[in-house]
């Protein structure tokens, strides 16, 4: 038998005389050997099944989304000798081999005098009935500045082709910049007047999450900027993952960080977080200091490593030799501003002031067509929400340069298909723009501007009309799809949850200029089952990157990786109370059913809604207090049709809205009760793209068959004869479980599911 030195000897050999040819540009399948020269077996595991497959199989970047670096990791063994390899792989992008079918017009207004930037995309639409946005060349460059009025068409080209774009420039003496007023007319209940009922599955996630934030080495979240700044790391260990020392993205997870503890203290009032939260402001303020007095740094300037990744960025620098420095930056930024709002922290927004004042700067020498590419470019321009903070941070400080860096980000990609209405996010990176949205509408905020809410307005609808699944969520391996294009992209990288993080944000706020039930039912359906699935069953912090839809996933939860979603799920289990209720002059709407306490002090009203799980069709609001106002109550998109509301024992007949909202006009009277008989009942929700493709559905729950097959489960169901194929059972832990009658298959609420795998979208037709 061989010695294990021996065995070693023939990895090695193994190791050495393996040639996998040349992987700086990779174009085509690499063809990955199981077997070594010398007799090792050789397994493969990619870093990223996006652009290379574990077979070997390469699918290349679309054109303009730049090359990917991709670590492709060998296992050798040979008798007891495991060694592993690990091979960069630079993956090019297409080539630009656009063939367009149509051009959508480019029409816009100039005033005289004044500069005009054309845009830097046009919107087309493809020969495969694609429609996207692509770089224009404009002939003589994007700045233009008109001295008489009239109209005038200049000429451009699709970069990169030889195809003609015209844009038509009406020119006037005056330009009057569209308005409407930006004060919300509903508005949301601070989140220490709601608190949800101890028996809710929410409560016990935001338990969870409470005692892992307690956990947190606050040192450790603080190690990056400390040695960034050239500080005492005061012996605390290194992030992990994302926020390594050597990571590109390190200090996202410590903004996400603060934004969990300031959510976390609103939503508990826990004392020890407030102190966790003093803390860490206190010290990244003398992080800050430290950062202004050593060379090569400009005042204001915080993060987790120097300024090199924004240098870099302005030469167009892309992702992976950097990594998202604005994104990174928003989340410092967004955090500080948190703690302001929920702790009342001045400090906090001294250093986030400060921080305003670097970017304004910085952004304030780069020319237009410079910041037009960066916030184009894929990953690397990524900059989350800044002009979301920004522009808060311009209506607590009223100081202009805040606002005119909030602007500075609008992005032409994203922005200017929105205005014309057009849905072009087919290709993008979901979680990119969303936020950049939520910063228009906080632009619409601070200045009453039209343009930027009809943006988030569109984006909204195109969204959650063509782009998501049964439970909200959207993109597939991040990237937003075509229009409609669901059943087609069903796999283990669907639904990032970030993006459900952001699209809620959204949600909510919109809601507040449209207090419609359309927003209030996407919102629920989201909640309800990506939020609260999301979360780990222990307190350890962790949450799903993806959302696994395709057969037979299998949730995985990160706990020590610190990516994206692991920063937002810290914070995703504080905001479950703060679209329960809202309120305007006349009215209290109650929006979501989610057992929980309001105390609207500003009436002498409280309130307490009791919604049970088994039983979601039947609702209970009990009153204590006196006064007079419009209860409004969302009549949900899965009971429409039928449903009925006593009160106090009597049958009540409320106004039915065109927002979708039941309205109870009265004198309301301490000790009052409101129930809600709701329809509720198995239903099938179908994919758009694939008839046959269907999820099941109970009440506001998505249900999720309990199976490992890795294929499409097959149920005889029609629309109509769906609950007679189901018995209702109590599960294990009083859990809410169906089974179907024919083969005794078990579902159960996604939000339930732990450990198990499970299917969520199956085919109907077939033997059971």
């Amino acid at each position: 038998m061989p010695s294990v030195h021996e065995d070693e000897i023939i990895v090695l050999k193994d190791m050495e005389a393996l040639y996998l040819g040349n992987l700086a540009t990779v174009e085509f399948d690499i063809s990955l050997p199981r077997e070594g020269k010398y007799g090792s077996q050789i397994t493969w595991q990619s870093g990223d099944t996006r652009f290379i497959k574990d077979d070997g199989k390469v699918v290349r970047p679309k054109y303009g989304l730049g090359k990917r670096t991709i670590p492709l990791r060998a296992t050798f063994r040979y008798g007891e000798s495991v060694k592993e390899q690990v091979y960069d792989v630079t993956v090019l992008e297409e080539e630009n081999n656009i063939k367009v079918s149509r051009i959508y017009p480019v029409s816009l207004k100039a005033e005289l005098g004044k500069d005009l930037y054309l845009p830097s995309v046009a919107v087309v639409e493809t020969e495969e009935h694609e429609v996207i946005t692509h770089a224009v060349d404009w002939e003589q460059g994007e700045e233009r500045m008109f001295q008489e009025a009239g109209s005038v068409t200049i000429r451009g080209v699709l970069r990169d082709t030889g195809i003609p774009v015209t844009a038509d420039i009406s020119v006037h003496a005056n330009v009057d910049q569209e308005s409407m007023d930006p004060i919300p007319t509903v508005s949301s209940f601070p989140p220490y007047m709601v608190r949800l009922d101890a028996e809710t599955a929410f409560q016990a996630a935001q338990n969870r999450n409470l005692e892992f934030l307690k956990s947190v080495n606050d040192d450790q979240m603080l190690y990056n900027f400390r040695a960034a700044a050239g500080l005492d790391t005061l012996g605390a260990p290194e992030m992990l993952g994302w926020d390594s020392p050597d990571c590109l993205l390190r200090g996202h997870t410590t903004g996400h960080y603060l934004s969990a503890l300031a959510l976390c203290y609103a939503a508990t009032g826990d004392e020890d977080i407030q102190k966790k939260a003093d803390y860490m402001i206190v010290s990244l303020e003398a992080c800050q200091q430290a950062f202004s007095t050593k060379s090569g740094y400009h005042d204001g300037f915080l993060s987790g490593y120097s300024e090199e990744q924004f240098d870099r960025l302005e030469s167009f620098t892309r992702y992976p030799e950097i990594w998202a420095p604005y994104y990174t930056l928003h989340k410092i930024l967004a955090g500080l501003l948190d703690v302001h709002r929920h702790l009342g922290s001045d400090t906090a927004l001294g250093i986030a002031d400060r921080l305003g004042d670097w970017v304004h700067r910085r952004l304030s020498r780069l020319p237009n067509h410079v910041l037009k590419t960066m916030w184009s470019m894929y990953i690397a321009g990524e900059f989350g929400g800044m002009n979301e903070s920004l522009a808060e941070l311009y209506q607590l400080t009223h100081k202009p340069s805040h606002l005119a860096a909030a602007k500075w980000f609008d992005n032409d990609r994203l922005f200017v298909p929105m205005l014309g209405h057009i849905d072009a996010l087919g290709g993008l990176h979901a979680n990119q723009h969303i936020p950049q949205i939520i910063g228009a509408l906080n632009i619409f905020r601070a200045t009453g501007e039209k343009k930027y809410y009809d943006i988030a307005r569109f984006f909204w609808h195109a969204v959650t009309r063509a782009h998501i699944y049964s439970i909200g969520g959207t993109g597939e391996g991040e990237m937003f799809k075509q229009a409609g294009k669901i059943g087609g992209n069903l796999s283990d990288k669907t639904a990032e949850t970030c993006a459900s993080y952001n699209m809620l944000k959204l949600t909510k706020e919109l809601f507040g200029y449209e207090p419609a039930s359309d927003y209030m039912d996407y919102y629920e359906r989201t909640m309800f089952n990506h939020i609260l699935a999301s979360g780990d069953s222990k307190p350890t912090g962790g949450s799903t990157y993806f959302m696994p839809l395709g057969p037979g996933g299998r949730k995985s939860f990160d706990s020590s990786g610190n990516t994206c979603c692991h920063g937002t799920g810290m914070e995703n289990h504080f905001k479950y109370p703060e679209a329960i209720y809202s309120y305007d002059d006349q009215s209290l709407y109650v929006n979501l059913f989610v057992s929980s306490n309001l105390n609207w002090a500003e009436k002498g009203i409280t309130v307490a809604l009791s919604a049970q799980k088994h039983q979601p069709g039947q609702v209970t609001l009990r009153l204590q207090g006196n006064g007079k106002f419009i209860l409004k109550i969302r009549r949900p998109y899965w009971s429409q049709e039928s449903g009925s509301v006593e009160i106090n024992g009597q049958q009540a007949d409320p106004i039915p809205g065109p927002d979708g909202y039941w309205s109870l006009d009265r004198d309301w009277k301490d000790g009052d009760e409101v129930c809600l008989m709701l329809d509720c009942r198995i239903r099938l929700e179908s994919a758009p793209d694939r008839k046959e493709c269907v999820s099941l559905a109970y009440g506001p729950y998505i249900l999720a068959a309990i199976s490992d097959s890795k294929e499409y489960l097959k149920l005889p169901l029609q629309e109509g004869d769906v609950d007679n194929n189901f018995m209702k059972e109590t599960g294990p832990q009083g859990l809410l479980q169906f089974r179907y009658i024919k083969n005794d298959l078990t579902f159960i609420p996604l939000s339930d599911v732990q450990e198990e795998s499970y299917h969520v979208y199956f085919l109907t037709g077939g033997s059971a």
